[in-house]
């Protein structure tokens, strides 16, 4: 056993793909460590890279933006939103953070040039499924143990649960795509972990997030309906799938702080507004800051107040708008449409969600030439997740996050990268035949680096 863990890692096929199941594990699983990942990759098949030059990869981006322009979004966001930051007292903190926050898209599309030459005929985005079909794994019994033993709402390793929750809705949507090489056990364990990432999502008890929840769950049905034939497993593994989504759900909301967030976040809500009553916080609190922030943008629709300032824009319109004196402290308005539109102006917004809608593009783009079912919902995946998700909360400026969004990404250039360069067929390979020291059949042979 131990021999064939060596073989694994010393080949220099499995160190090259490896990279893609480990991002689906950690991005769902451990947060910062995917963007520690991340970003010695990126360092290392930019500037690293054994198979192409720095100077071919500034040509073959070239090339590609130009055969696929949508990519151009990336840098050109980038910078906006960096140049965005640099208004106001004491600027340069805010700057530092931003660029610390959307690095990713910076560094996105030469990433995925320089992986491209070391995976050439892999499935990585079908090794990205696979990855975070692992993580999710482990969210419900790490929910609850933070439920049941520390009292607290779930939130993984994260110290947010909205966080923690928008990548498990996230990675449940990529999980539950089938891939060619699935088998009947795969399928299962597709649907056991789609189950478990939209459950670990709902114990949290955040109405919120019930609006992405239910756009992953709608493409999800529109998924099973094409591809349901592929889907048949048995009855017993139904039952045991229902079984591990409503049993945590159901002991969850028994708890004491199940019923707490429960009572303050849906049941209190609710009885205010049949009563005819004040919604309370943080209800209102959102409310408000969603018209001081509209009234913020108002002001200067076409150039912001930069992106960091938005919120104290918002709290010092808030006695003109509303009648009373607001002192929010956070650092967006819980809505990142609103938050890049008052920061940036109608520019910045443009720009944000044509990255956001990026990922379909890209594969819409591709599928002219070699159309993949699989790449399609997949891309849906994120677009629904993340447009949704942003409705409500923060995406880019959190690291985690940003990260979550532009690893995908990276795999779908691959794939185009790969299908105009004649790859049409790729594969996800057996970790088994790579360790017993060969490559998987039908990928070609590669030399050791």
């Amino acid at each position: 056993m131990f021999s064939k863990v060596i073989n694994f890692l010393d080949h220099s096929y499995s160190r090259n793909i490896i990279f893609a199941f480990l991002m689906g594990f950690f991005c769902v699983l451990l947060g910062s460590m995917s963007t520690a990942l991340l970003l010695v990759s990126s360092v290392v098949v930019i500037f690293l890279n054994p198979r192409v030059s720095l100077k071919d990869l500034w040509q073959e981006c070239t090339v590609l933006a130009e055969k696929l322009p949508i990519i151009l979004v990336y840098p050109i966001f980038y910078f906006l939103v960096v140049l965005t930051s640099l208004t106001g007292d004491n600027w340069f903190p805010y700057v530092v953070s931003i660029a610390g926050s959307y690095w990713q898209f910076l560094l996105l599309v030469p990433a995925s040039v320089g992986i491209y030459h070391l995976s050439k005929d892999a499935n990585l985005a079908g090794l990205f499924s696979y990855g975070c079909r692992f993580g999710l794994l482990f969210v419900i019994p790490l929910a609850l143990i933070q439920i049941y033993l520390f009292n607290q709402r779930p939130e993984g390793v994260y110290g947010n649960s909205l966080v923690y929750a928008s990548l498990c809705i996230t990675g449940a949507g990529f999980a539950i795509i089938q891939w060619p090489e699935d088998k009947l056990k795969d399928r299962t364990i597709s649907l056991f972990t789609f189950g478990a990432g939209i459950t670990a999502a709902l114990i949290i008890f955040s109405i919120g997030m019930l609006i992405p929840i239910m756009a992953v769950l709608v493409i999800a049905a529109f998924y099973w309906f094409k591809v349901r034939s592929k889907y048949k497993i048995g009855m017993k593994a139904a039952v045991v799938i229902f079984i591990f989504i409503a049993v945590p759900l159901m002991t969850s909301i028994y708890t004491n702080n199940g019923w707490r967030i429960v009572g303050s976040t849906i049941v209190n809500p609710i009885e205010s507004l049949n009563s005819g009553q004040e919604i309370g916080s943080p209800f209102s609190k959102r409310l408000d800051m969603q018209i001081t922030g509209f009234t913020a943008f108002m002001q200067k629709p076409f150039f912001g107040h930069g992106i960091q300032n938005v919120v104290d824009q918002a709290n010092l319109v808030s006695q003109d708008v509303l009648g009373r004196k607001t002192n929010y402290k956070n650092t967006h308005l819980h809505n990142d449409y609103l938050t890049h539109a008052a920061g940036g102006g109608v520019l910045l917004l443009l720009l944000f969600v044509g990255v956001l809608v990026s990922p379909l593009m890209i594969v819409l783009s591709l599928s002219k030439r070699h159309k993949e079912t699989e790449l399609i919902f997949f891309s849906l995946m994120l677009v629904g997740a993340y447009s949704t998700i942003a409705m409500i909360n923060v995406v880019f400026h959190n690291d985690r996050l940003t990260t979550m969004f532009c690893v995908p990404i990276m795999f779908l250039i691959v794939r185009f990268l790969q299908i105009e360069n004649g790859n049409k067929e790729v594969k996800i390979p057996d970790f088994s035949i790579i360790a017993n020291g060969i490559n998987p059949i039908g990928l070609k042979k590669e030399n050791k680096l």
